[in-house]
């Protein structure tokens, strides 16, 4: 089949366009997770610095401390500091991986329907020109048979 009158449904440029939309979806993933590691980074470095910061306060409340019930709360202020920070860390963590994640998974879906769409198009103009040269070419034939029995 002579595809320079169809370039249209050329199956080299399907298979360029599903490449083009490969690439795509790997440079996201690369953005992605470029994203994800800056948004990480910083987020370590403001639970350090928070955690830093209340340090500093638990040793100057243990200088000013009296006695082991002075102690003891300093320490059980710190162990509680300590939890609950940890635990919002982890929460914002959560929370921003799962909207990266709801993200990707919504890109991902676009970009595959789009591939889908389109392959389904190529598909149908392709099955659509075949059918036409078969039609042409059994009115082709019919005539040459019409043509030998005069």
């Amino acid at each position: 089949m002579d595809t320079d009158h169809f370039p249209d449904t050329d199956p080299a440029k399907a298979v360029s366009q599903l490449g083009e939309n490969i690439s795509q979806t790997a440079e996201n993933q690369r953005a992605l997770v470029q994203d994800m590691t800056h948004f990480a980074k910083e987020e370590s470095l403001r639970f350090m610095n928070l955690r830093l910061e209340r340090n500093g306060d638990a040793l100057d409340k243990l200088q000013n401390c009296h006695g082991l019930s002075g102690l003891l709360g300093v320490q059980q202020e710190w162990l509680r500091d300590f939890v609950q920070d940890y635990m919002s860390q982890n929460m914002r963590l959560a929370g921003a991986f799962r909207g990266m994640a709801q993200n990707v998974v919504a890109s991902a879906a676009q970009t595959a329907s789009q591939t889908v769409d389109h392959m389904q198009q190529e598909a149908g103009e392709m099955a659509e020109q075949a059918s036409e040269q078969m039609h042409q070419a059994a009115e082709t034939v019919e005539d040459s048979v019409q043509e030998t029995q005069h």
